[in-house]
């Protein structure tokens, strides 16, 4: 199949890395997929395999969207965000159209589609009104480059941590909906100087964050990483305090990396974590989640990173990526 992957924005995010990942696995399954984006205004475009075909999305972006479909004819559009969910709606004699549900279901959006796939069972419940087919496929493990031990200790250099401090480390975007500013408030309550915090990422929200932390010498902000694992394999922590999340590909990572996790108890962690219960903490409750936090930190007794195990089993790449072609197949065909 020839199918053209579509987000409207190019910024560095979960459904991003995804959609490159699936584009990759399903190459490698002998399919042509093509990813078309903005390249602007983040740095997502330049994510990925650098053999599959891209396309540039131009301004306005959903006249650009509907020139790359005449031009690339795909057998299948596979969308990534309500926004190029829209644009789907106006295209004249469209191919089949698929949409992965990386946040919650809009019906005056999405009800067009020939195909929904759901990441999580939260979302299911959803789509029952929904008139096309749905398949519920966990999102995987994505490759992910190994950090060197020198990698490792550049990165607790970098938070300013030494060995037989408790860092704990956040990734992902500084936006609202991902809570960090009950992480800050979490951390400030404990006064303990062997904590620290690395923050990595960027987002709307990172002047009022930094304004929030500037009074703590142990908070620092590290901007983007292109070396994520490092900062797994650097944290004695990694918080994951947000407000919403569908199903994050920085858990996966971080469990695939061994690191101890503190997850809010919120849509996709709760289901990740179905038999870890010991990773989860209340969400938008600082309080807890400080508490938490000096529990941990409490537990460390030597000088090395903290570790942990999880089953990835239900994670697997080749199985997701092999899981969402068939359905792929099946809207195409039907």
């Amino acid at each position: 199949m020839r199918i053209l992957h579509v987000s409207s924005t190019s910024t560095i995010s979960g459904a991003n890395r995804y959609m490159f990942d699936l584009a990759a696995g399903q190459r490698e399954l002998g399919h042509a997929p093509i990813v078309a984006m903005p390249r602007k205004p983040g740095d997502a475009f330049s994510f990925g395999d650098a053999n599959i075909e891209r396309i540039a999305l131009g301004d306005p972006r959903a006249f650009s969207f509907l020139a790359t479909v005449r031009h690339a004819k795909p057998d299948l559009i596979h969308c990534h965000d309500g926004t190029a969910a829209r644009w789907t709606r106006f295209i004249p004699f469209r191919p089949k159209a698929l949409m992965t549900l990386h946040q919650v279901y809009k019906p005056a959006t999405m009800s067009h589609f020939d195909g929904i796939h759901a990441l999580a069972e939260w979302q299911t419940p959803e789509l029952a009104g929904f008139r096309g087919k749905v398949a519920k496929i966990n999102n995987w493990m994505p490759a992910l480059a190994p950090a060197s031990p020198a990698d490792i200790l550049q990165a607790r250099d970098l938070s300013g941590a030494n060995s037989g401090d408790f860092l704990v480390v956040y990734i992902g975007r500084l936006e609202e909906v991902k809570g960090v500013h009950h992480l800050i408030t979490a951390f400030r309550a404990q006064s303990d100087p062997k904590l620290k915090l690395a923050i990595v990422g960027t987002g709307l929200d990172e002047a009022g964050l930094r304004a929030q932390a500037s009074a703590d010498p142990r908070i620092v902000f590290i901007g983007h990483s292109s070396q994520p694992a490092a900062w797994y394999g650097a944290a004695d922590l990694i918080a994951m305090p947000s407000r919403r999340e569908p199903f994050a590909l920085v858990a996966l990572e971080a469990m695939a990396c061994g690191a101890p996790i503190l997850a809010s108890n919120v849509d996709g962690f709760a289901e990740i974590f179905h038999d870890r219960p010991d990773c989860l903490t209340p969400s938008q409750d600082p309080v807890a989640l400080s508490a938490r936090i000096a529990q941990r930190a409490a537990a460390k007794t030597s000088a090395t990173s903290l570790r942990d195990k999880y089953d990835m089993t239900r994670f697997e790449r080749s199985a997701g990526i092999a899981a969402v072609t068939r359905f792929s197949f099946e809207i195409f065909k039907d």
